[in-house]
């Protein structure tokens, strides 16, 4: 039998998951690491921890699942997209923490009249609305904020510091380039107009590659006997698109976790948003590429988080299901999870949260049923201009990710979106995306015809609310966002 072991490094921690030829799941590690929040709206990452955690996920899972190291024939990669970091080429160290997707601090950077008047442009090349939440104002902040002198300096997306330690290659893939900011998704090359703009010309940036070529070999540190091949490297909401195999035109996913990926695939050529909506590369393998539609939510699953940690009116993430089922309804009740402000469409880095609509008989279980709420409503907010812009009428949304486990939030989902909600049995979708592309690229599975007789489906959820309450609650939730 051959195994894939299949890397998921997400804004909350690293995963080593073992899949085998079939890509059934055999088994997983998680090794959660530090969120560092230097002063309100920052948020970063120790890219060392990170890598740490990486090698110590791997040996946990080959401990945990008896699986022989020499039977994996290769490593994927699933990671966090937009978080970005500048490391020293002379010493393979960071000069500083990675800056992490939700982060804020780049509006001093983005802000800045001569970027702002060159954002139209910027949207036309990257496809992306000019915001600090990607990975070009992050960076660009490190230059200006911290000493780089006399340092030979490269950039780097998480995918692409996680094959340099591995390998000792400075490569990324598409998906992670297309994010940045920085990245002509039209030309299929980094931009040196934009990386001028921000200041950028004289770092190093990787190459980038195919996500199912290889990008190098490695041994995890010593921990394999002979090196394997690193192949299957995508952002974790695109590896969880191409793992639901929404391959054709007007299929989508949303993936779930610390925030929310809406993403639809829409064919092999660019269309460009005028809603807000960032226009991506699904995937693009060596004879393959499509491009998507995406609208993040900036705090889906953290909601949940900060209602354990900050508010502690949960004990744990499990619960918030039975919390939110012990009331009917919110009462009113609006949570806005805007603690880094509001991400697509709205694209609003000041917004602060708000609970809105309290009376004297609220209490922690409206709380955490408007939490819940609120992940749907920020989705919505997504939708609602995809499906207009992209012309397609959603019949049906594939998901995945930890929060699709509470059964009563993929019911309220099917409910306010008024579509199908089909899970798809296995949890881990990015990292199935990811071992998926692998296993074409060394020859385990021959092609996605061969890959769509593995898919597997799980739970569906059927729309039971009425149409005039569903525009109620809606208009509520809207009424609220546009005082922030």
């Amino acid at each position: 039998m051959k195994y894939i072991l299949s890397i998921d490094q997400s804004t909350s921690s690293t995963k080593a998951i073992i899949f085998d030829e079939q890509l059934n799941l055999v088994g997983r590690s998680n090794v959660e690491h530090n969120q560092i929040y230097p002063q309100a709206g920052w948020v970063e990452h120790d890219p060392n921890e990170i890598f740490n955690n990486l090698l110590k996920a791997c040996s946990d899972v080959f401990n945990t699942t008896g699986v022989q190291k020499e039977n994996v024939v290769c490593l994927s990669i699933s990671n966090q997209r937009e978080t970005a970091m500048l490391w020293d080429k002379k010493t393979g160290e960071p000069i500083y923490n990675a800056i992490v997707w939700q982060c804020c601090r780049g509006e001093s950077i983005s802000s800045k009249p001569h970027i702002i008047k060159e954002a139209e442009t910027i949207r036309q090349k990257t496809g992306l609305v000019l915001s600090p939440y990607f990975s070009a104002a992050k960076v660009a902040w490190i230059l200006e904020n911290i000493d780089c002198k006399n340092k030979n300096i490269a950039f780097s997306t998480m995918d692409s510091w996680l094959v340099y330690k591995l390998t000792g290659n400075h490569y990324c893939d598409y998906t992670n380039a297309c994010r940045t900011q920085l990245f002509n998704i039209n030309s299929l090359e980094w931009d040196k107009d934009i990386i001028k703009l921000f200041g950028l010309e004289n770092i190093s940036f990787p190459q980038i590659k195919c996500s199912d070529e290889i990008f190098g070999e490695t041994n995890l540190g010593g921990l394999l006997n002979k090196p394997i091949p690193i192949a299957g490297i995508l952002g974790d909401s695109h590896g969880a698109i191409f793992g639901q195999q929404c391959w054709n035109p007007g299929e989508g996913k949303c993936t779930m976790g610390t925030g929310s990926s809406l993403m639809i695939n829409i064919g092999d050529k660019p269309q460009f948003s005028n809603s807000g909506l960032a226009t991506s590369i699904g995937w693009k393998l060596k004879n393959d590429i499509k491009y998507v539609f995406e609208g993040n939510v900036n705090s889906s699953g953290d909601t949940i988080n900060w209602l354990i940690d900050n508010m502690q009116i949960l004990p744990n993430s499990k619960e918030s299901e039975s919390y939110a089922q012990k009331v009917e309804s919110t009462e009113g009740v609006y949570l806005v999870p805007a603690f880094t402000g509001l991400g697509a469409p709205h694209y609003k880095s000041n917004a602060r949260a708000v609970i809105w609509g309290m009376n004297r008989s609220t209490n922690k279980y409206h709380i955490v049923r408007a939490a819940l709420e609120s992940i749907v409503y920020q989705i919505k907010d997504v939708m609602v201009p995809m499906v207009k812009e992209a012309n397609i009428e959603f019949k049906e949304l594939r998901v995945d990710g930890g929060p699709t486990n509470n059964k009563l939030l993929m019911q309220i989902m099917s409910d306010i979106l008024d579509v199908n909600i089909i899970k798809n049995s296995i949890e881990e979708l990015s990292a199935l995306g990811a071992a998926s592309v692998g296993a074409i690229a060394t020859g385990i599975i021959k092609d996605k015809d061969a890959l769509s007789k593995l898919r597997r489906t799980g739970e569906t959820y059927n729309n039971c609310m009425s149409p005039e309450k569903r525009e109620e609650m809606y208009n509520g939730w809207k009424t609220v966002v546009n005082k922030l």
